[in-house]
């Protein structure tokens, strides 16, 4: 799979129901509704050559580590230990101009 454009390449996550599930009991709210989350969300792609392979980032904001007025504080270590033990229970899908072109099982070793 060559991506041809990595500025129209987009990836996310499909949480299972069990992933939302830790995530809403955790945070509070699902954090891979991107439209209605009010955390942050990032992402990068480093260069993907046409027979190779590269690295990608997918970052959440969980909340923060001290009391502020833009974020909620972290979920507890509990919370975020079942939040961790579900984490890959879902699929990353890779789209390029608007379409999906790839998806992977996050807890399958292939």
């Amino acid at each position: 799979m060559a991506l041809s454009d990595l500025d129209k390449t987009k990836l996310r996550i499909e949480p299972d129901k069990e992933l939302v599930s830790a995530v809403k009991e955790a945070i509070g709210s699902n954090i891979y509704d991107m439209d209605n989350s009010k955390l942050g969300f990032g992402m990068s792609i480093g260069e993907i050559p046409s027979k190779g392979t590269s690295k990608f980032t997918l970052n959440y904001t969980l909340g923060a580590k001290q009391k502020n007025n833009e974020l909620p504080l972290l979920p507890t270590e509990e919370k975020l230990k079942k939040l961790q033990a579900n984490a890959l229970k879902g699929t990353l899908i890779i789209s390029q101009d608007g379409k999906d072109i790839a998806k992977f099982r996050l807890d399958s070793s292939q």
